[in-house]
């Protein structure tokens, strides 16, 4: 009998040197790139300027006051461009949110603008959230031809437009439900943009804020009109999709909070818009045909899918970490029928209406195919296994033909030019832990069948993804990339052994080799010249350390590495004085004087080992550790 891995049915704490929180990480994601990140060949330094005056950082301190840190009111652009960015959200964002209903809304945006001086602070603030959530769906090159500015200045525009707008309006205590609304929509234009980490706590604030308006139990039960029971419906199921989603993002369980009880918010109605208004006095029956909330009801269906497989967890006695599919366990035919269950659902209430002609009917179908591929995966996920090689073939080819399957969908999603102005919500589902499985399989099996396939659906994925190369801000890039280079390295070694063709080397992999050599030298740079530095001192018996004691990234010891257990790792604090030595909340906090004003690095992290891109070894990299760094997804900012 082939041994399975234990996997995660326990969080592991988890502490970093140098950074002083205790995290719990008991999510079935990733775990396969801790030492990527680790790569101090390839630590990429300098990819992002943060002295750009329009770089959008996880600043989120409006949460913690009611007061806006600009008093002044923010400005709304002119007229025209108002009733332009509201009929992008009509497009673009409403078919795949359903957060707001368009038809009521539709005459108070046409009021507002025409009297902007007379709007109220709680529907300011939902304005400028369509502003933002209109521009996240843009490309640059439709910012610039519609609006004559580049897309990022016009996302820090409005994104701290609207959290200035949120303050103003004291969301924190509101009871508004236009305010959660706001809130709602500001979380989907920043969740590509903060860090992973800070998106599911802020989605927590607004959870809390629903909650304290009791969204979490159902209108009808609470003897609420139909119009605001439905509309309370659809925000809080929204709400808590965002919230499985940044767990799992975070490397938590996601189902962990999905309660069904008989008082508990139901499921919106599958109606069209038009069938709701304001003081209707009855509900409206589910329609049983396709309506325009067809890509928000069919995404339900999974959360009512996995709501399934909660309670019947329950009623097993297992732990909430049991509730990842991913997990071991003996109860495999149990889902893989409850999965079946899920697809004749999807089929017969959705898919064999869809007219692909439409573009939200495309989406649709090509969204339910990839997220049952997803499900396939989670219930085939090589983590279940301790090593690849104790995985069956016939397991290991299934797992590869439903990873090339989820690489072909989201590309489709991505780069179709009859689903470009959906492309924003695809980001945030990127299937991060099939990606990775792809590029081990193929360091592990450099020419194995459909290797070319494979490697050009991840060129593909680059392209159609380009923030991967160009957004070094987020260290899943900087890992994926190492981890990209070397199996493509294996390749070519692979192929020039057995005197094969080499193809030409893709775009994609010269950009990564080439961001990796400027690295490299700007680094041999720095240590040059730090050498120099130190030879001087030492003429001259002066402090070599101009800098009292910052440490640079390329300083940081190649000899430190992540302890993936949950006994705590110390740093070395012999180096930094009395300071710490005397005050022991130092001490146990990680704080030493070398971290001043750099508290946000985490430099054993980044540096923990010299792992050459040319080295052509299969080291192994357990999915645990992928878990534990992703769950803090803050680490590679730039110094200053």
């Amino acid at each position: 009998m082939v041994k399975r891995a234990s996997s995660l049915l326990k969080g592991k704490l988890v502490r970093h040197l140098n950074r002083c929180p205790l995290r719990i990480c008991n999510s079935s994601l990733w775990t396969r790139v801790v030492e990527e990140s680790h790569d101090s060949e390839n630590t990429l330094e300098g990819s992002n300027d943060s002295s750009d005056p329009e770089a959008l950082d996880d600043d989120i301190d409006f949460v913690l006051s009611s007061r806006p840190k600009i008093n002044t009111r923010p400005s709304h652009p002119p007229f025209e461009q108002i009733h332009q960015l509201w009929g992008i959200f009509i497009d673009n964002v409403d078919p795949l949110t359903k957060i707001v209903h368009v038809p009521s809304l539709r005459p108070a945006i046409q009021k507002a603008a025409s009297d902007i001086g007379t709007i109220p602070r709680n529907f300011e603030a939902l304005i400028f959230a369509i502003y933002g959530a209109a521009v996240v769906s843009l490309k640059d090159d439709e910012c610039r031809q519609r609006f004559s500015e580049a897309r990022r200045a016009l996302l820090s525009r409005y994104i701290s437009a609207t959290e200035v707008a949120l303050s103003r309006a004291k969301f924190m205590g509101t009871t508004s439900l236009v305010i959660l609304q706001a809130l709602v929509l500001h979380l989907f234009s920043v969740r590509d943009i903060y860090e992973p980490r800070v998106v599911w706590t802020l989605t927590g604030v607004a959870i809390r804020i629903a909650q304290g308006m009791g969204l979490e139990r159902d209108g009808a039960f609470l003897g609420l009109p139909p119009f605001e029971t439905e509309m309370r419906r659809r925000i809080w199921w929204q709400l808590k999709l965002h919230d499985f989603r940044s767990a799992e993002l975070c490397g938590l369980a996601k189902f962990r909070d999905l309660d069904l009880g008989a008082e508990s918010t139901k499921w919106p109605t599958n109606v069209n818009d038009d069938q709701l208004h304001p003081g209707m006095s009855s509900p409206v029956a589910e329609s049983s045909a396709l309506t325009d909330m067809v890509f928000v009801a069919f995404r339900y269906e999974f959360a009512h899918f996995a709501a399934r497989c909660v309670t019947t967890f329950r009623r097993q006695g297992k732990d909430f970490s049991q509730w990842n599919l991913d997990t071991p366990g003996e109860d495999g035919p149990e889902v893989e029928k409850a999965c079946q269950a899920l697809e004749e659902a999807l089929e017969t209430k959705y898919l064999r209406y869809c007219d692909p002609s439409q573009p939200i009917h495309l989406l649709t179908m090509l969204v339910a195919r990839y997220g049952m591929n997803v499900v396939r995966f989670l219930i085939h996920h090589p983590r279940r296994w301790v090593s690849m090689e104790q995985i069956p073939l016939a397991e290991r080819q299934l797992v590869w033909e439903v990873s090339i399957k989820l690489l072909e969908q989201f590309n489709m999603a991505q780069s179709n030019p009859f689903l470009k102005r959906f492309a924003w919500h695809g980001a945030f589902y990127q299937q991060w832990h099939t990606f990775i499985h792809l590029l081990d399989t193929l360091r592990a099996e450099p020419v194995k069948a459909d290797a070319d396939r494979a490697w050009q659906l991840i060129g593909d994925t680059y392209k159609t993804t380009p923030g991967m190369i160009s957004d070094m801000k987020k260290p899943i890039h900087v890992a994926v990339g190492n981890l990209c280079l070397k199996a493509y390295s294996d390749r070519e070694a692979a192929l020039q052994k057995g005197n094969l063709y080499v193809p030409p080397t893709p775009e994609f992999v010269l950009q990564l080799r080439q961001q990796r050599e400027a690295a490299k030298a700007k680094r041999e740079a720095r240590t040059a010249k730090s050498s120099q530095q130190e030879d001087l001192a030492n003429t001259l018996d002066i402090d070599p350390n101009p800098d009292g004691g910052v440490t640079h990234v390329s300083d940081t010891l190649e000899s430190t590495s992540l302890q993936q257990t949950t006994t705590s790792h110390q740093p070395n604090l012999a180096h930094t004085g009395s300071t710490v030595e005397s005050d022991p909340f130092y001490f146990m906090n990680g704080f030493d004087d070398s971290q001043v004003g750099n508290l946000d690095m985490d430099l054993d992290f980044m540096l923990a080992q010299d792992y050459n891109i040319e080295d052509n070894a299969t080291e192994t990299i357990t999915w645990e550790q992928w878990d534990a760094w992703l769950a803090d997804s803050n680490l590679m900012r730039p110094l200053s």
